[in-house]
């Protein structure tokens, strides 16, 4: 498995003052990497068994519950290893941590979170929510255009993942 150091991390970072805020934040960095490693064991070791969730509002993908999850990751390797998202911006809380930043990938052809990918880039702006409890991840919720998605999927897209969101 690839280490912190092998990823950008580069955002603006804010916490609320709690160490639940920090240890969101340790909990989110470490399932990143398992996350971008392609590690499925160390992903879903992140994440709580009490139905967790990943919910894409673009597409309108829900998926919910352990196994159903670990399926979605497993898939999800197979379209796509690697970074994925770039933030630019994080605000970390006791409950959740919020971000904002480009999705930026090259997926294979397959599902990219419930829609078809052709294998084109993509590189559209994300904003994510990422809940948390007893200091695992409940779930994420992703927020994107979903027509703009679509467009890039069949057209592709590039940009610069430092530009800033706004």
């Amino acid at each position: 498995m690839a280490a912190e150091e092998d990823f950008d991390f580069s955002a603006e970072i804010t916490f609320d003052g709690t160490q639940e805020a920090r240890d969101n934040w340790d909990c989110l960095k470490r399932h990143m990497v398992a996350e971008w490693s392609g590690d499925l064991d160390a992903t879903m070791a992140t994440m709580t068994r009490n139905d967790p969730f990943q919910i894409f509002y673009g597409t309108g993908l829900h998926v919910h519950g352990w196994e159903n999850v670990r399926e979605f990751y497993r898939e999800r390797f197979t379209t796509f290893s690697g970074q994925g998202f770039y933030a630019r911006r994080l605000v970390c809380t006791a409950h959740y941590i919020t971000a904002q930043g480009w999705h930026h990938v090259t997926p294979q052809p397959g599902l990219l979170f419930g829609a078809m990918s052709s294998g084109k880039p993509v590189f559209l702006p994300m904003a994510l929510w990422v809940h948390f409890e007893d200091g695992l991840i409940k779930g994420e919720a992703a927020y994107f255009d979903g027509a703009e998605l679509q467009r890039q999927l069949r057209a592709g897209a590039t940009g610069d993942i430092h530009a800033p969101i706004w």
